[in-house]
């Protein structure tokens, strides 16, 4: 082995060992903090109750944590083992923490009027989704961050907290609009009502809204170029430019769905007749749109 491997690659393969072995533990001690954040058994939950909504839920939610991580243990290893070993703990504990965090603003402060977790634990797929969107929007966002930071292990953790502070606030602003848009459609009636009713085609739109504005976020660490010592001001400039992307998303993929669902009445087909198959469609556009963000700037 020593003949086709030298010191330094030898080195690399075990901090990927430990990388990857850090990994897959995190992961799977998800599934008990999911069911702490949502005030269940998760196995009773899944196998038990057959609950598809907390199935979704914790899916997400295993996605975002791995999409994190995947940001935490990317880049140049360590100097030492310990030094990995404190650096990809750190990170991935602090995903944990933010997971919970994001479904808390999200269930407390963002949805007032709609009980996200005991819905989800009531089986509403719709419910479900809009959960789902914010945790894989955060994991997307910070995974982004976690790479801008390379291993910047103390900044690093500081810009990630601070992204997530702007992540909520878009997703905040993303949400706001949405309820808007609802509203003056339906003569003031609460797109919350509709959620918890189980609408799942604006559920699904609402998931590629927030997917769509999380993927273009990501490119705005391409934008700007980090430096530890003037952090404030990188997070500032990331700032700037997160918002922009979110406002040109948004509108970008009502330009593109204007044309793609000519002659369809959009409105009508999702909002009242809950079709998931127009609502998927503009969901691709939302997404497609983040996708072109993430392509031309990350």
């Amino acid at each position: 082995m020593g003949e086709f491997l030298s010191s330094s690659d030898m080195y690399i393969y075990q901090i990927l060992l430990i990388d990857l072995t850090i990994a897959v533990l995190m992961i799977s001690g998800l599934r008990f903090v999911t069911g702490i954040v949502s005030n269940v058994n998760s196995a009773e939950e899944l196998a038990s109750r057959d609950n598809v909504a907390f199935g979704i839920a914790m899916a997400a939610g295993i996605v975002s944590l791995a999409l994190m991580l995947t940001g935490a243990v990317s880049g140049e290893p360590g100097v030492t083992y310990m030094a990995e070993i404190v650096s990809v703990l750190s990170y991935g504990v602090l995903g944990l923490l933010l997971i919970k965090t994001g479904r808390f603003i999200q269930d407390k402060l963002l949805f007032r009027g709609f009980a996200i977790q005991q819905e989800i634990k009531s089986g509403n797929i719709a419910a479900a989704l809009v959960d789902s969107a914010n945790t894989i929007a955060t994991g997307l966002v910070l995974r982004a961050v976690m790479l801008w930071v390379e291993n910047d292990t103390l900044n690093g953790l500081l810009a990630v907290l601070a992204a997530f502070v702007i992540i909520q606030l878009m997703m905040a602003l993303v949400t706001k609009y949405r309820l808007v848009v609802y509203a003056r459609r339906h003569n003031g009636e609460d797109l919350q009502v509709a959620f918890a009713a189980g609408k799942t085609a604006l559920a699904v739109r609402f998931f590629g809204h927030l997917i769509g504005v999380a993927l273009a976020l990501t490119a705005a660490s391409g934008v700007v170029a980090y430096t530890g010592d003037t952090l404030i001001k990188a997070l500032m400039l990331w700032a700037g430019f997160t918002l922009l992307f979110t406002v040109l998303v948004s509108l970008l993929a009502i330009i593109a769905r204007n044309i793609v669902l000519l002659g369809v009445n959009v409105v009508e087909e999702v909002n009242d007749q809950n079709n998931v198959g127009v609502a998927a469609i503009e969901a691709a556009i939302y997404i497609s749109i983040g996708m072109f963000f993430t392509a031309l700037f990350a």
